[in-house]
Protein backbone atom coordinates (compact mmCIF):
# COMPACT_ATOMS: atom_id res chain seq x y z
CA UNK A 1 0.00 0.00 0.00
CA UNK A 2 2.70 2.25 0.94
CA UNK A 3 4.78 1.39 -2.61
CA UNK A 4 1.21 2.21 -4.26
CA UNK A 5 1.39 5.62 -2.85
CA UNK A 6 4.87 6.50 -3.02
CA UNK A 7 4.43 5.76 -6.30
CA UNK A 8 1.18 7.84 -6.89
CA UNK A 9 3.25 10.82 -5.23
CA UNK A 10 5.92 10.39 -7.45
CA UNK A 11 4.27 10.47 -10.54
CA UNK A 12 1.99 13.54 -9.47
CA UNK A 13 4.95 14.99 -8.51
CA UNK A 14 6.99 14.13 -11.83
CA UNK A 15 4.04 15.46 -13.82
CA UNK A 16 3.45 18.76 -11.45
CA UNK A 17 7.35 19.46 -12.68
CA UNK A 18 7.30 19.00 -16.16
CA UNK A 19 3.68 20.99 -16.47
CA UNK A 20 5.70 24.06 -14.59
CA UNK A 21 9.00 23.52 -16.64
CA UNK A 22 6.28 23.19 -19.81
CA UNK A 23 5.19 26.90 -18.53
CA UNK A 24 8.34 28.16 -17.26
CA UNK A 25 9.47 27.88 -20.91
CA UNK A 26 6.74 29.49 -22.18
CA UNK A 27 7.29 32.57 -20.27
CA UNK A 28 11.25 32.30 -20.01
CA UNK A 29 13.09 34.91 -21.40
CA UNK A 30 16.79 36.29 -21.15
CA UNK A 31 18.39 40.45 -20.31
CA UNK A 32 21.43 41.43 -20.35
CA UNK A 33 21.82 44.18 -17.44
CA UNK A 34 22.72 47.78 -18.77
CA UNK A 35 22.56 49.66 -15.74
CA UNK A 36 22.49 49.35 -11.85
CA UNK A 37 21.29 51.18 -9.29
CA UNK A 38 22.14 49.94 -6.02
CA UNK A 39 20.63 52.61 -3.80
CA UNK A 40 17.50 52.58 -5.35
CA UNK A 41 17.73 48.36 -5.42
CA UNK A 42 16.88 48.49 -9.10
CA UNK A 43 18.36 47.05 -12.25
CA UNK A 44 17.87 47.72 -15.87
CA UNK A 45 17.89 44.73 -18.24
CA UNK A 46 18.09 45.22 -22.41
CA UNK A 47 15.16 42.25 -23.60
CA UNK A 48 14.62 41.59 -27.19
CA UNK A 49 10.87 39.41 -25.81
CA UNK A 50 8.37 40.41 -27.99
CA UNK A 51 5.41 38.65 -25.23
CA UNK A 52 7.28 41.51 -22.46
CA UNK A 53 4.34 43.93 -23.54
CA UNK A 54 2.17 41.66 -21.21
CA UNK A 55 4.40 42.71 -18.53
CA UNK A 56 2.99 44.92 -16.04
CA UNK A 57 4.14 47.18 -13.06
CA UNK A 58 4.70 45.15 -9.90
CA UNK A 59 4.58 41.65 -11.94
CA UNK A 60 6.76 39.19 -9.92
CA UNK A 61 9.76 38.45 -11.75
CA UNK A 62 12.71 35.60 -10.75
CA UNK A 63 15.82 36.13 -12.73
CA UNK A 64 19.32 33.53 -12.28
CA UNK A 65 22.57 32.97 -13.80
CA UNK A 66 22.95 30.25 -16.28
CA UNK A 67 26.15 29.57 -14.76
CA UNK A 68 23.97 29.09 -11.59
CA UNK A 69 20.51 28.09 -12.60
CA UNK A 70 19.35 26.90 -9.32
CA UNK A 71 20.03 30.63 -7.44
CA UNK A 72 17.16 32.35 -8.25
CA UNK A 73 16.48 36.10 -7.56
CA UNK A 74 13.27 38.01 -6.71
CA UNK A 75 12.08 40.96 -8.05
CA UNK A 76 9.12 43.19 -9.13
CA UNK A 77 8.87 45.20 -12.71
CA UNK A 78 8.83 49.09 -11.52
CA UNK A 79 8.86 49.78 -15.76
CA UNK A 80 9.51 48.68 -19.49
CA UNK A 81 9.74 49.38 -22.91
CA UNK A 82 10.08 47.54 -25.83
CA UNK A 83 14.01 47.33 -25.20
CA UNK A 84 14.35 47.47 -21.42
CA UNK A 85 13.18 46.01 -18.51
CA UNK A 86 13.36 47.44 -15.35
CA UNK A 87 13.69 45.84 -11.79
CA UNK A 88 13.10 46.25 -8.38
CA UNK A 89 15.28 43.63 -6.19
CA UNK A 90 13.48 43.83 -2.38
CA UNK A 91 16.67 42.07 -1.32
CA UNK A 92 19.28 43.81 -3.43
CA UNK A 93 22.75 42.62 -2.01
CA UNK A 94 21.75 39.27 -1.57
CA UNK A 95 20.60 38.64 -5.01
CA UNK A 96 23.31 40.20 -6.86
CA UNK A 97 26.01 38.20 -5.15
CA UNK A 98 24.06 34.80 -4.93
CA UNK A 99 23.71 35.21 -8.91
CA UNK A 100 27.12 37.12 -9.43
CA UNK A 101 25.19 40.13 -11.48
CA UNK A 102 26.87 43.14 -13.33
CA UNK A 103 26.84 45.62 -15.97
CA UNK A 104 27.07 43.25 -18.67
CA UNK A 105 25.80 40.16 -17.26
CA UNK A 106 23.87 37.72 -19.29
CA UNK A 107 20.58 36.75 -17.40
CA UNK A 108 17.58 34.33 -17.54
CA UNK A 109 14.10 35.91 -16.23
CA UNK A 110 10.91 33.77 -15.83
CA UNK A 111 7.59 35.52 -14.54
CA UNK A 112 4.43 33.35 -13.40
CA UNK A 113 2.10 36.93 -13.93
CA UNK A 114 3.50 37.10 -17.31
CA UNK A 115 2.17 33.33 -17.78
CA UNK A 116 -1.10 34.79 -16.32
CA UNK A 117 -0.96 37.37 -18.87
CA UNK A 118 -0.11 35.36 -21.61
CA UNK A 119 -2.95 33.03 -20.89
CA UNK A 120 -5.39 35.84 -20.70
CA UNK A 121 -4.07 37.38 -24.13
CA UNK A 122 -4.22 33.81 -25.78
CA UNK A 123 -8.14 33.61 -24.53
CA UNK A 124 -8.87 36.84 -25.53
CA UNK A 125 -7.36 35.77 -29.27
CA UNK A 126 -9.21 32.86 -29.23
CA UNK A 127 -12.51 35.09 -28.73
CA UNK A 128 -10.81 37.77 -31.47
CA UNK A 129 -10.13 35.20 -34.15
CA UNK A 130 -14.14 33.54 -33.64
CA UNK A 131 -15.12 37.42 -34.44
CA UNK A 132 -12.47 37.66 -36.91
CA UNK A 133 -13.90 34.45 -38.63
CA UNK A 134 -17.24 35.90 -38.08
CA UNK A 135 -16.98 39.08 -39.54
CA UNK A 136 -14.79 37.80 -42.33
CA UNK A 137 -18.18 35.48 -42.95
CA UNK A 138 -20.47 38.75 -43.04
CA UNK A 139 -17.88 40.76 -45.34
CA UNK A 140 -17.81 37.61 -47.36
CA UNK A 141 -21.62 37.93 -47.64
CA UNK A 142 -21.80 41.54 -48.25
CA UNK A 143 -18.86 41.42 -50.93
CA UNK A 144 -21.00 38.72 -52.81
CA UNK A 145 -24.09 40.82 -52.44
CA UNK A 146 -21.99 44.23 -53.72
CA UNK A 147 -20.47 42.26 -56.78
CA UNK A 148 -24.33 40.55 -57.14
CA UNK A 149 -25.72 44.24 -57.68
CA UNK A 150 -23.23 45.05 -60.06
CA UNK A 151 -24.26 41.87 -62.36
CA UNK A 152 -27.86 42.55 -61.40
CA UNK A 153 -27.56 46.57 -62.79
CA UNK A 154 -25.81 44.63 -65.72
CA UNK A 155 -28.50 42.75 -66.48
CA UNK A 156 -30.89 45.57 -65.76
CA UNK A 157 -29.03 48.06 -68.56
CA UNK A 158 -29.40 45.25 -71.13
CA UNK A 159 -32.63 44.30 -70.16
CA UNK A 160 -33.56 48.14 -70.58
CA UNK A 161 -31.42 48.90 -73.56
CA UNK A 162 -33.15 45.79 -76.13
CA UNK A 163 -36.26 47.32 -74.80
CA UNK A 164 -35.07 50.38 -75.16
CA UNK A 165 -34.16 49.24 -78.65
CA UNK A 166 -37.09 47.55 -79.71
CA UNK A 167 -39.33 51.03 -78.48
CA UNK A 168 -37.14 52.68 -81.23
CA UNK A 169 -37.32 50.11 -83.55
CA UNK A 170 -41.32 50.49 -83.21
CA UNK A 171 -41.02 54.25 -82.94
CA UNK A 172 -39.37 54.59 -86.20
CA UNK A 173 -42.35 52.01 -88.00
CA UNK A 174 -44.86 53.67 -86.19
CA UNK A 175 -42.97 57.07 -87.90
CA UNK A 176 -42.95 55.38 -90.72
CA UNK A 177 -46.43 54.09 -91.12
CA UNK A 178 -47.33 57.98 -90.56
CA UNK A 179 -45.07 59.27 -93.04
CA UNK A 180 -47.02 56.46 -95.42
CA UNK A 181 -50.09 57.62 -94.47
CA UNK A 182 -49.53 61.24 -95.17
CA UNK A 183 -48.43 60.24 -98.53
CA UNK A 184 -50.85 58.47 -99.52
CA UNK A 185 -53.28 61.14 -98.08
CA UNK A 186 -51.51 64.01 -99.89
CA UNK A 187 -51.52 61.63 -103.01
CA UNK A 188 -55.47 60.92 -102.73
CA UNK A 189 -55.72 65.32 -101.71
CA UNK A 190 -54.06 65.61 -105.32
CA UNK A 191 -55.59 63.83 -107.50
CA UNK A 192 -59.11 64.65 -105.79
CA UNK A 193 -57.93 68.38 -106.61
CA UNK A 194 -57.46 67.68 -110.02
CA UNK A 195 -60.06 65.48 -110.62
CA UNK A 196 -62.23 68.56 -108.89
CA UNK A 197 -60.62 70.74 -111.02
CA UNK A 198 -61.43 68.99 -114.35
CA UNK A 199 -65.49 68.53 -112.62
CA UNK A 200 -65.30 72.65 -112.51
CA UNK A 201 -63.46 73.14 -116.04
CA UNK A 202 -66.61 71.09 -117.46
CA UNK A 203 -69.16 72.76 -115.25
CA UNK A 204 -68.38 76.21 -116.85
CA UNK A 205 -68.01 74.42 -120.42
CA UNK A 206 -70.97 72.97 -119.88
CA UNK A 207 -72.85 75.47 -118.09
CA UNK A 208 -76.55 76.87 -119.50
CA UNK A 209 -77.46 80.42 -118.91
CA UNK A 210 -81.27 80.81 -117.91
CA UNK A 211 -81.22 84.60 -119.98
CA UNK A 212 -79.23 85.93 -123.30
CA UNK A 213 -80.21 89.48 -122.42
CA UNK A 214 -78.29 91.80 -119.92
CA UNK A 215 -78.95 94.63 -118.15
CA UNK A 216 -77.58 97.50 -119.53
CA UNK A 217 -76.92 100.28 -116.74
CA UNK A 218 -75.52 103.41 -118.22
CA UNK A 219 -78.48 105.23 -116.53
CA UNK A 220 -77.87 107.06 -113.16
CA UNK A 221 -81.64 106.07 -112.67
CA UNK A 222 -82.45 102.74 -111.50
CA UNK A 223 -86.25 102.82 -113.44
CA UNK A 224 -84.42 103.67 -116.68
CA UNK A 225 -82.35 100.35 -116.66
CA UNK A 226 -83.31 97.72 -119.26
CA UNK A 227 -82.55 94.66 -120.79
CA UNK A 228 -80.58 94.49 -124.10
Amino acid sequence: MRYFLFLFLFTASISIAEEYKKNEESTKFSGRISRINRIAKLIRLKITFENSKFLRKKDRVEFWNETYPEKRCMSYVEGRTSEYLLLRVPQYDLCINQVHASVGSYLHLYSPDLENGIGVAQDLVAILKKKHLALSARESRFKKEVSSYVEKMDALNKRYEVLRQKLEIEWQKELSALEEDKTQSYMQYKHTQSRLNELEHKLQQYRVHDQNLTEDRWSLDPKLYYRK
